[in-house]
């Protein structure tokens, strides 16, 4: 078996013949293999554009193809009959279809036909070397990735160039490449069901009344009791899918009733999915209470969860609750968070309630840019009121510390885990947002890290507290996500397996842990132990409202008055 390995380049040109665009190919890169996948022989040319002359700035940059370097290249046609020669009766392979989908559109405008006439038989290479990586296909394999998971250095050729592209493929093909798994990949061409089937299009069908759908189709039993549901309102079209709300005539249990439907070569696909409605409760009558290890307060008529820990420290701190705020709906009543549709005006009414109680100057605030990384900024009284009142001036930031006084820090958590620290020796304090993906990145050792470089912090000194987030028994996650955790060390003391293909990740015992290896001492270390998910009437859970919600915000503030 001869194999021909394949790369393309085109430039995206307005066809006036065609009234919209064509990918016009502009060159050709080729390898020839051996029998035992060396490389052979090479095809280099450039294409002479017809349907425009001038390359997008995006391709030339892309690829530092030039419009001089096509000036004296060969029309479409002519590079086709030439690579034919060269290529001979070999398998054409490329890395994945749109290579191939080019070459067809190219032959049909500028040959007249679409069938390409140096293919007569192809292999995908693309999904050839995802499946001998043992991977799922549900995410297209790059060429890079392929190349780095098999262990090809590509550091020496030049990407989005044709012929070091084909070069590449062809490297990684030869580390994957046996002959028996190869040739069930290796499709006859001559047949034209071949061209129907690779320019296929995949269609989603989003009416509920196309004859392509059947009725059972449009049916959900529920997951509670196993009874028969029943639709309780119109089909709705979200994320190329069918939405409809139903509930079970049994048991009452209601949900969102999801079916997506393919229309695919080989046929109709259906997959449904029952979606938990939004639980969008009031708030929490303002009553004082003990919450685990926080004291639920009620300032000027607004709730305050504070640490019983920390209530004799010179600094000011708290979480806030949904007790007390303007806002109202699934906002209600104390949202801190702009732009998750709530009126700015509610918005800001509610941080000056909550600076009114809480004591500190709303104007000060001061925020990150959260996006569940691991870095950890410090601000002055310069940056007082970044990323609440003025706009956000770094990116990526999920953590803040400073030792200025009256400055007031701000991170916001709906089940995410607010870190708070407080270094007595050096009057400083910290805060820290950290998701699932910050807690397993570090975010507490980064904060500590942060604390000791900007003020000599001794993580023996340091007093930290875990604020209100999701507990260990409402934070159930699949496997890609608890494999994060297990590969960190002791992760037996905070992730549960329960042999479902489902895993309970304790987050607060995970930010401790880490705390723990940077030398903060057990007895300094406070868990608030506030579930948001089980008290989503007290503080917004994301998972509990499917992200229909407003925002907590965690607050602490070097107090000036107690220097």
């Amino acid at each position: 078996m001869n194999i021909v390995v394949l790369d393309l380049e085109w430039n995206g040109a307005y066809s006036r013949k065609l009234h919209g665009f064509i990918n016009e190919i502009i060159e050709f890169g080729a390898v020839k293999l051996d029998k035992k996948l060396n490389i052979a022989d090479r095809f280099s040319c450039f294409v002479r554009p017809q349907v425009t002359k001038k390359i997008s700035t995006v391709i030339s940059d892309l690829t530092s193809i030039t419009d001089e370097n096509l000036t004296d290249a060969m029309p479409f046609m002519q590079v086709v009959s030439r690579f034919r020669k060269w290529a001979g009766d070999c398998v054409i392979a490329t890395w994945g279809t749109s290579d191939i989908l080019a070459l067809i559109e190219n032959c049909r405008y500028f040959g007249g036909s679409e069938i390409v006439p140096f293919l007569s038989r192809y292999a995908d290479m693309q999904v050839y070397c995802e499946q001998m990586l043992g991977l799922d296909g549900k995410e297209q394999l790059g060429l890079s990735k392929a190349a780095e998971l098999a262990g090809v250095d590509d550091g020496q050729l030049d990407h989005h160039r044709a012929l070091d592209d084909s070069v590449l493929s062809a490297l990684v093909l030869k580390k994957l490449y046996t002959r028996e798994s190869f040739r069930p990949h290796v499709q006859d061409c001559t047949d034209p069901e071949f061209y129907r089937r690779i320019t296929f299009k995949t269609n989603y069908i989003c009416d509920p009344e196309s004859p392509l759908i059947e009725r059972q189709h449009l049916r959900f039993t529920c997951e509670k009791c196993g009874g028969e549901a029943k639709r309780r309102g119109k089909w709705s079209v979200k994320n190329k899918s069918l939405r409809a709300t139903f509930r079970c005539a049994r048991c009452g249990w209601e949900f969102c009733g999801q079916v997506r439907v393919k229309q695919k070569y080989e046929g109709i696909t259906v997959t449904k999915k029952t979606i938990p409605l939004p639980k969008i409760e009031k708030p929490r009558k303002a009553e004082p209470m003990q919450i685990e290890n926080m004291q639920l307060k009620i300032e000027a008529g607004v709730g305050l969860l504070v640490f019983d820990a920390w209530e004799n420290l010179p600094v000011t701190h708290a979480f806030s609750t949904r007790i007390g705020g303007v806002s109202r709906n699934e906002f209600a009543a104390m949202n801190l968070g702009f732009g998750r549709g709530d009126s700015d005006e509610n918005v800001a009414e509610n941080f000056r309630r909550i600076a009114a109680a809480l004591q500190i100057p709303a104007e000060r605030i001061t925020a990150g840019a959260q996006d569940h990384h691991t870095v950890v900024r410090r601000v002055t009284m310069e940056n007082a009121g970044v990323g609440i009142w003025k706009p956000k001036d770094m990116e990526s930031v999920d953590g803040l510390v400073t030792d200025t006084a009256d400055l007031p820090l701000l991170v916001y958590c709906a089940d995410c885990v607010p870190l708070y620290f407080y270094d007595p020796k050096h009057r400083a304090i910290g805060l820290s947002h950290a998701g699932w993906r910050g807690t397993v990145g570090g975010m507490a050792k980064a904060t500590v890290e942060k604390m000791q470089a900007e003020f000599g912090t001794d993580p023996a000194d340091l007093l930290a507290a875990i604020g209100p987030s999701i507990s260990k028994r409402s934070f159930e996650v699949d496997e890609p996500c608890a494999a994060e955790f297990l590969a960190l060390p002791g992760s037996d003391a905070f992730v549960t397996d329960d042999g479902n293909g489902k895993f309970h990740v304790d987050l607060w015992e995970c930010n401790r842990r880490f705390m723990l290896a940077c030398g903060v001492r057990p007895e300094n270390i406070t868990v608030g132990g506030v579930c948001s998910m089980e008290n989503s009437d007290l503080v917004f859970s994301h998972r509990v409202t499917r992200g229909k919600r407003g925002s907590n915000a965690a607050f602490p503030m070097l107090r000036g008055d107690a220097e």
